[in-house]
């Protein structure tokens, strides 16, 4: 991975404390550069002086902004996982107006960020340090669908409006649809288990098509409403049959 290093940034300062845009612009260069270097040596083969070196600093600037390699981490991590950008970029929001179609998108993006190589390798570091550091395996974990609770927390409760669907706890719903489409991929690899590409959009098809069951409104057989979600998963199996022609 190479940092991404904007070619015009100002140069440092000579005496004094740095402006604001300096600070901002070392901040940045340190994540970029330390990320590399986790990525690329894991957490305990980075050292304080090759952070420094690789961004273009001081160890006493540095240990200025981070007293510790753990507190370089613990922004990196945050800021990695945050980011529209890394460790891919993040395609336009799907049609909200189609239920399927949309969970689908979502599922398979949040899929794409969990299973790139430098997303499994940074839940791997956070991991085998669990113990120690309890709380970066917490905000690890889940990297590849927290992000995009609220998307379909939001898409929930636009289909319930409509009566559509039965959406009582939109957040909750969220989570469990995220938990059942990405969390078992990104858990097995991070033990470097892998799913065929089929393989996997078998299991995403499958999760859309379960938790559409489970959203069907309170409504006798047979009534309009009742037929909803049945004309979701209907749809749902077509555009898997076409695609198998």
């Amino acid at each position: 991975m190479e940092s991404q290093k904007s070619p015009d940034r100002p140069g440092p300062r000579r005496g004094g404390r740095p402006t604001r845009e300096q600070a901002t612009q070392l901040d940045r260069d340190v994540r970029e550069a330390a990320l590399h270097l986790f990525l690329e040596n894991g957490y305990e083969g980075t050292s304080m002086n090759a952070i420094a070196a690789a961004a273009g600093t001081t160890k006493p600037s540095l240990y200025a902004r981070f007293p510790t390699k753990e507190d370089v981490f613990r922004s990196v991590l945050e800021w990695a996982i945050q980011r529209p950008d890394w460790p891919v970029a993040e395609p336009e929001t799907p049609d909200l107006d189609d239920l399927p179609g949309a969970l689908t998108a979502i599922a398979q993006t949040a899929l794409r960020r969990a299973l790139d190589p430098s997303m499994i390798k940074l839940e791997q570091i956070a991991i085998a340090h669990a113990s120690r550091y309890p709380d970066l395996a917490r905000r690890t974990y889940g990297t590849g669908f927290w992000p995009r609770r609220q998307l379909v927390a939001d898409l929930l409760r636009r289909h319930a409006a409509t009566g559509a669907i039965q959406a009582d706890d939109p957040d909750i719903l969220a989570e469990h649809f995220l938990g059942m489409a990405t969390g078992a991929p990104s858990r097995l690899a991070s033990f470097g288990i892998l799913r065929t590409a089929d393989d996997q959009e078998r299991h995403t098809e499958m999760a859309v098509e379960i938790f559409l069951r489970s959203l069907r409104p309170d409504a006798p057989p047979g009534s309009p409403v009742g037929q909803r979600p049945e004309a979701a998963i209907s749809s749902l199996r077509r555009r898997r049959a076409g695609r198998t022609r």
